[in-house]
């Protein structure tokens, strides 16, 4: 350290104290291995975090200036946009906004329908694909006791990428195996939109409510699925903290059909600070008496939250002929007069949609194509 010593001595700083790690990853000198920056005016040792090979770096701004861990933008330039985190400049991932961390441009805006009608996914998307994701069969110690759960990880699945992640709730009289078993066979549907770039490769799971009930199930979602899950497999959260959770909320759904859409609306009455999309399929929720009572307990759980309309969003589905149609319309288009809810199918301009599938009834093999219809409207926002 010869030269460095040398170099302290001429600004006179002295030679004999620790110093601190740099906060940017500027260079100003490298010896014996070690790299030397300048802030504030004294030096400073350029952390491990700033190799240009860390998952950590991938923006616009690096090296010059850090990466930013969240998404909240305080001033855009013409090189990107920016954020201040420890009281330094850093620069906003592409993630933050639908794009690629690879200092590639975000991409498009998603191409919304307004008023999106019923369509089966194709015949051939319910065979096996040749790109095929994996199921993953866990057992966790919940609130409620041990318990299993499925994890569909998308093909080519990479825990050094962040997924958007699905939990879907299977219907009374099945478990956790429904979905993916050989009766609904989703994980075929979601092989094949991902393969032809219909969907962003995403991770989801299918949990029980089995050791509860299906309106009491978002204490277990909360406290045990998301913690034990996303600990595990890379999603946008940063950590399984509150706060890291609630930060990551625009990346997490929840859906599901029969008692699993009861769950649902559970869930988004209970735990808006950390889910924002909403999949509840053929089931009204039962918060509430007659239609506007269901309606209102959502209403008020949104605004107790304090969310604005572009952070939380609702696509609701059932078929005409679905023994749920009579009690979900009331509900629906109270809802429909309640100043919280924007109903179109634009994502972009609204936030609740409700679709109806001419002639269907309350079976699988009818709901699994609500999920392939609204599943691609999900997480664009």
């Amino acid at each position: 350290m010869k030269y460095i010593a040398s170099l302290l001595l001429l600004a006179g700083i002295s030679a004999v104290k620790a110093y601190d790690y740099c906060n940017a990853c500027g260079v100003v000198l490298e010896e014996d291995g070690v790299k030397w920056g300048v802030e504030n005016n004294d030096w400073c040792i350029i952390p491990s975090k700033c190799s240009n090979t860390s998952a950590l770096n991938k923006c616009f701004s690096f090296p010059e200036y850090l990466c930013c861990d969240g998404c909240n933008v305080v001033e855009e330039t013409a090189e990107g946009k920016w954020g201040i985190e420890n009281n330094y400049w850093c620069g906003i991932k592409n993630s933050c906004f639908g794009g690629s961390d690879n200092n590639e441009p975000a991409k498009p805006a998603f191409n919304y329908n307004p008023a999106l009608q019923f369509k089966e996914a194709p015949y051939d998307y319910q065979n096996p694909c040749q790109q095929a994701g994996k199921i993953v069969k866990e057992s966790y110690n919940g609130i409620n006791g041990g318990n299993t759960l499925n994890v569909y990880l998308p093909y080519g699945y990479d825990k050094n990428k962040q997924y958007n992640i699905f939990y879907l709730m299977h219907g009374g009289g099945e478990n956790e195996g429904t979905i993916f078993g050989n009766d609904v066979k989703l994980n075929n549907i979601l092989d094949h939109m991902i393969m032809k770039g219909e969907l962003e490769p995403l991770i989801v799971v299918t949990p029980t409510f089995n050791r509860c009930e299906a309106g009491t199930f978002y204490r277990e979602f909360r406290e045990s699925v998301i913690p034990f899950v996303e600990g595990k497999y890379s999603t946008y959260a940063k950590s399984t903290s509150p706060a890291d959770i609630k930060a990551s909320r625009m990346h997490r759904a929840y859906g599901g059909f029969s008692m699993g859409s009861v769950s649902t609306w559970a869930v988004l009455i209970n735990s808006l600070d950390i889910v924002a999309y909403y999949m509840p399929l053929s089931g009204d929720n039962w918060v509430g008496n007659g239609g506007y009572g269901k309606a209102k307990s959502v209403a008020d759980a949104i605004d107790k939250s304090g969310l604005s309309k572009n952070q939380y969003f609702i696509f609701c589905a059932t078929g005409s002929e679905d023994i749920a149609y009579p009690n979900m319309n009331p509900q629906i288009d109270e809802m429909k007069k309640m100043p919280q809810f924007v109903y179109t199918s634009d994502f972009s301009k609204g936030n609740f949609y409700y679709l109806v599938a001419n002639g269907k009834t309350h079976w699988w093999g009818y709901v699994k194509h609500y999920v392939y219809d609204a599943l691609p409207y999900f997480f664009h926002e």
